[in-house]
């Protein structure tokens, strides 16, 4: 490399020219304990003017730290714990994208010596792996570039080398996993064959009947619906799984059409209390774990794929993949094909504010209800039943345990699981009752 140029430069501020004829500044100043350091300072006098000024003024108070996060990899680390404790909803999975795709290759470099060439060659790794579809580079990218945006504000860097790239480097976003909407069939399908559990058919449902995100029925809880709400009940959405804001920002409103109300009637008066042995209360979750925590969403994007495989419905061919997120799609499709209006449906699964023009618009409550009534679903043979119980005398029984059973017989909101249910027995013909206990349960 050519020696550095000083003159007529600033105090301090250093001229490099490079082999392909473009010239960029570098800095010198001496830290606390009288050490030279120099650090590259973009490619404008102006700004390694201003940089070296930043850097002798923390000097001057005794604020600059020696090698703190001069590796990428190590501010990536700060950087993450950071965008962690400021309750930055996609903390975790950025970090988990710089340890995995980002620190790897470049994590040893010198944050403020990392150029945009390095950056372009780093692009093109990624892509020539093919370990990634080319909208997961392109977001991969956006992640290192968010990060040395900070980088730059934290004045560390003078420049955000992975920002304008030369066309070409990043691939065309292009979306290669094509997720599709379960069709009206299949969602029926879904929420009434009794070969798929349940809880997991009354999840389906409400993700059917309201297009809510996997990771906002997770977290739905009992005290969230308004029976009061009319021509509608009202699902008050506020906040997501981990009681954090919406992915949007925004609260809003969901309806509950009639046929989801009276699966969600069925399963608080009968299935939930089977699931988790006790009465559901108003802070419990609506569609839990069997011991009453909440369902992860990892978890209910895999039963999906499950669910719809032994059911018969294709999850991965046709017309693309169907997974939680394609009964969000099903359910802005058919209510669209039913009739509902495009800007109400909107208001329902997203809560967007749309054109102008629609700032100034009220949706009452009334059209919202209007507009998830218009939605053609319901579920098939099979739906759950309330059957009554009838107690039953075994000579082995003491008669304070058979009255305690006689007299719950029947009330299936009341007994207790611990004393009851070994003394009752279906109505004649019916097929044995059984329930699962949490330790036994499926993992379905």
């Amino acid at each position: 490399m050519p020696r550095p140029r000083t003159s007529s430069l600033p105090e301090g501020v250093y001229e490099r020219r490079h082999a392909s004829g473009h010239s960029t500044y570098a800095i010198r100043f001496r830290d606390a304990s009288g050490r030279t350091v120099r650090e590259a300072a973009g490619t404008s006098i102006a700004d390694a003017v201003a940089l070296r000024r930043r850097r002798m003024r923390a000097v001057g108070d005794g604020v600059y730290a020696v090698g703190a996060a001069r590796t990428v990899a190590e501010y990536a680390a700060n950087w993450a714990e950071r965008r962690a404790a400021e309750g930055v909803r996609t903390a975790v999975r950025e970090g988990r994208i710089l340890a995995d795709h980002v620190v790897p290759y470049l994590g040893a470099m010198q944050l403020a010596a990392l150029r945009p060439r390095d950056v372009a060659a780093w692009v093109r790794t990624m892509r020539a792996a093919k370990t990634l579809s080319p909208k997961s580079v392109r977001n991969t990218h956006g992640v290192l570039s968010a990060m040395l945006e900070r980088a730059r504000f934290d004045e560390i860097i003078a420049d955000n080398p992975a920002k304008a790239l030369p066309r070409g480097v990043l691939p065309d976003n292009v979306r290669v996993r094509h997720v599709a909407a379960f069709s009206r069939d299949e969602c029926e399908r879904l929420i009434s064959d009794e070969r798929v559990p349940l809880d997991r058919r009354v999840l389906y449902a409400i993700g059917a009947f309201t297009g809510a995100r996997l990771g906002e029925i997770c977290g739905m809880r009992w005290a969230d619906l308004d029976e009061a709400a009319r021509p509608l009940r009202r699902w008050v959405l506020r906040t997501q799984w981990d009681r954090k804001p919406l992915k949007t920002g925004s609260p809003r409103d969901v309806p509950i059409h009639p046929e989801l109300w009276r699966i969600l009637s069925d399963w608080r008066r009968d299935g939930w209390e089977q699931l988790v042995c006790r009465s559901p209360r108003s802070e419990d979750f609506v569609v839990p774990r069997a011991d009453a925590t909440m369902l992860s969403t990892a978890a209910g994007a895999k039963a999906v794929h499950r669910h719809a495989t032994l059911i018969g419905i294709e999850t991965r061919a046709g017309a693309g993949v169907r997974d939680a997120h394609s009964l969000r799609r099903a359910f802005i499709t058919l209510a669209r094909t039913d009739g509902a209006p495009v800007d109400l449906v909107e208001r329902v699964t997203h809560n967007a504010k749309g054109t102008q023009i629609d700032g100034y618009t009220y949706f009452g409550w009334e059209a919202l209800c209007s507009a998830v009534s218009a939605l053609r679903l319901g579920r098939r043979e099979g739906k759950l039943l309330r059957l009554d119980l009838a107690a039953t005398v075994r000579p082995e029984t003491p008669p304070t345990i058979f009255e305690h059973a006689a007299k719950h017989a029947g009330d299936v909101r009341g007994f207790n699981h611990s004393l009851s249910l070994r003394f009752l027995v279906e109505s004649r013909g019916i097929e044995p009752l059984t329930f699962s206990m949490p330790s036994r349960r499926s993992p379905n």
